[in-house]
C-alpha cells in the first residue's frame, strides 16, 4: 500500500536550504557543510554582482542609452537564461542533498514555489528585453524585422542615411520627422506635418522647427524650384528616381536641410494613430491648452464626423483626446500654423511623461506602440548614442518655433496651385542656422 503524505516524514531543512540557495546560490551549500560546492556556486555570481555595481558606478547615466544597443539586449538575454539555470541547480541541489524530492513531502511544494517564483523573476526581464529587440528592429534601419517601412503604413522606402553627425566630436543632431496620417481615408504619402528637431550634444539645448505643408517653389538640392507645395515632395520624388536620384526621403531631407542652412541627419516617419496608443501607454499627457479650439468639421480616426471642442486651461489628456488636438485645423482662428504648434506642444509633453519614473510599468505597452508608430533611417547601432543625447538635452530651453507668414514667408491665396506659402528664403535660412546650424553649413540658394 502506497503510504499517505502524512506517513512520509518531512526534513524542513531541505526547504531552508532551498530557500538560502534561492536568495544567493551557494548559501544552502554552505548551510549543508558542502564547503567546496558553496564556493563554486557562490564566486560567480560575486564576480556578475562586482560587474553590475561597478557597471552602475561607472556608466550610471549611460546605462539607459545603452540599453537600447541590440547587442547588448542580447546578452542580458542570455545572461539571464544563464543565470536561471545557475540558480536553480543551485535551488534543487540544496534541497535535494537533505532529501529527494517526493510529491508526498511538503517540502517538495515549498521547494517547487521557490522555483516558480525563480522562473518567473527571469522570465519578466527576458521578456521585456526580447520586446525591446523586436521593437528596435522594427523601427531602425536594417533591423532584421524591418518590412519596408516599419509599423507606419504609407512610409516610404528608407535609404541608408548618407550624413551622420560626428556627436563626441559635439556636432548637433538635426532629424525631420514627418507624420503619415494613416486614418482610413488616408491612402497617401503627403507629409501635411513637417518637422526638424535638433539638439547639441555639448550644450544639451534643443530646438524645434515646424515647416509648413503649403510652402511653394522651395529650392531642390540642385537648385531648382519645386513648383508644387511642399508636402508633395517625397511622394513626387519617390515615384520619378531618374528626375530624383536622392529619393523620396533623401530630396526632402536635403531639400528642407537647405532651406534652413543645415545637414538633416536622420528622417522618422510617425504614424498619428500610433502616436495616440503611445499617449495612452504612459497614461496619459498633461497639457495647458492656451486657446480654445471649436472645430465642428473634425473628423476622428475612425472616419466619423464628431468636431472637436476644448477651451483653455489645463487637461490631462488621453490619446484620442490629444490625436484630436494635434489634428485639428479647420477651427475659428485655427490653421496649419496652430496645429503645427499644438504636435509641437503635444511631443514636449510626451517626453516629460517619459522622465516621470513610470516607465517600467508601461514599458511594454510603450514597446508595442512605439514600433506601430515609428520608422526611422537610424542605423541599429547608432541608435546608443542618439538616445543618450536625448537624454542629455534640456528640455526645459527647448526652442519652438512655427514658419509662418508674415516673419517668414508671403501668402498667394488665389495662385494656380491653391493657397501657397512663398518662402523667404534669407528669413528662414538665418533662423536655421541660428537655431540648429553653423554658419558654414551649405550655401546661399
Amino acid at each position: 500500500m502506497t503510504p499517505s503524505l502524512h506517513h512520509v516524514r518531512a526534513d524542513g531543512r531541505s526547504s531552508l536550504a532551498a530557500l538560502l540557495s534561492f536568495v544567493f546560490p551557494g548559501l544552502g551549500q554552505a548551510y549543508n557543510g558542502q564547503g567546496m560546492l558553496a564556493a563554486a556556486l557562490v564566486g560567480p555570481v560575486l564576480v556578475l554582482v562586482a560587474l553590475v555595481i561597478l557597471a552602475l558606478v561607472t556608466r550610471g547615466s549611460q546605462l539607459l542609452s545603452s540599453l537600447l544597443d541590440i547587442r547588448v539586449l542580447v546578452a542580458l538575454v542570455v545572461l539571464d537564461v544563464a543565470l536561471l539555470g545557475w540558480r536553480l541547480v543551485a535551488i534543487l541541489q540544496a534541497h535535494g542533498w537533505r532529501e529527494p524530492l517526493d510529491q508526498r513531502r511538503w517540502t517538495t511544494y515549498a521547494t517547487a514555489a521557490l522555483v516558480a517564483v525563480t522562473l518567473f523573476m527571469h522570465a519578466v526581464p527576458a521578456w521585456y528585453a526580447t520586446k525591446a529587440i523586436d521593437t528596435l528592429n522594427s523601427v531602425s534601419l536594417g533591423g532584421t524585422s524591418r518590412n519596408g517601412g516599419g509599423g507606419v503604413p504609407n512610409a516610404p522606402p528608407l535609404p541608408e542615411p548618407s550624413d551622420l553627425p560626428e556627436i563626441e566630436q559635439g556636432e548637433r543632431i538635426n532629424a525631420l520627422l514627418v507624420g503619415v496620417d494613416s486614418t482610413p481615408d488616408r491612402v497617401t504619402s503627403l507629409t501635411d506635418t513637417m518637422l526638424v528637431v535638433s539638439l547639441d550634444p555639448d550644450t544639451g539645448r534643443s530646438a524645434m522647427i515646424s515647416v509648413p505643408r503649403d510652402l511653394y517653389g522651395v529650392p531642390l538640392p540642385d537648385g531648382t524650384p519645386f513648383n508644387q507645395k511642399l508636402n508633395a515632395l517625397m511622394s513626387v520624388a519617390g515615384a520619378d528616381p531618374v528626375r530624383y536620384p536622392l529619393g523620396g526621403v533623401g530630396t526632402l531631407k536635403a531639400t528642407i536641410g537647405d532651406l534652413l542652412g543645415i545637414d538633416i541627419h536622420y528622417f522618422a516617419a510617425v504614424n498619428l494613430l500610433g502616436f495616440k496608443q503611445a499617449i495612452d501607454a504612459v497614461g496619459g499627457v498633461d497639457v495647458t491648452v492656451e486657446r480654445a479650439v471649436n472645430d465642428p468639421t473634425y473628423i476622428d480616426e475612425f472616419n466619423v464626423l464628431t468636431g472637436f471642442f476644448i477651451n483653455p486651461g489645463a487637461y490631462h489628456m488621453d490619446g484620442h483626446t490629444a490625436l484630436a488636438y494635434v489634428r485639428s485645423r479647420k477651427g475659428v482662428g485655427d490653421s496649419d500654423f496652430t496645429r503645427a504648434d499644438r504636435q509641437q506642444q503635444l511631443l514636449a509633453a510626451l517626453q516629460a511623461e517619459l522622465t516621470a519614473g513610470n516607465l517600467v510599468v508601461t514599458l511594454p505597452a510603450l514597446l508595442d506602440a512605439v514600433k506601430n508608430t515609428i520608422s526611422t533611417d537610424i542605423p541599429a547601432a547608432e541608435l546608443p548614442r542618439l538616445a543618450q543625447a536625448v537624454q542629455d538635452a534640456d528640455m526645459r530651453d527647448l526652442e519652438r518655433v512655427v514658419l509662418q507668414p508674415p516673419e517668414y514667408m508671403g501668402v498667394d491665396p488665389a495662385s494656380a496651385a491653391g493657397y501657397i506659402l512663398i518662402p523667404d528664403l534669407e528669413a528662414i535660412r538665418a533662423l536655421g542656422v541660428r537655431l540648429m546650424g553653423d554658419e558654414e553649413v551649405g550655401s546661399a540658394p
